[in-house]
């Protein structure tokens, strides 16, 4: 049976991090615009990438084991 590489709890921090600009993001589009909210929009997007990102190495990591 192969070691299972630690899932590292920075996954979780950027996903928790995207849901929180997400929900930010729409609040300020409600209550200002959308100009408003498009900074937050893609703070979400970056922490998603970051997540994909950072599960690529982890898996890259457990077929090297």
């Amino acid at each position: 049976m192969k070691p299972k590489v630690k899932k590292s709890p920075m996954e979780v921090l950027w996903v928790c991090m995207a849901v929180m600009c997400l929900i930010i993001a729409i609040i300020r589009t409600i209550n200002f615009g959308f100009n408003e909210g498009v900074v937050m929009y893609s703070a979400s997007a970056v922490c998603v990438l970051m997540f994909l990102w950072r599960r690529s190495i982890r898996r890259n990591e457990e077929k090297k084991l």
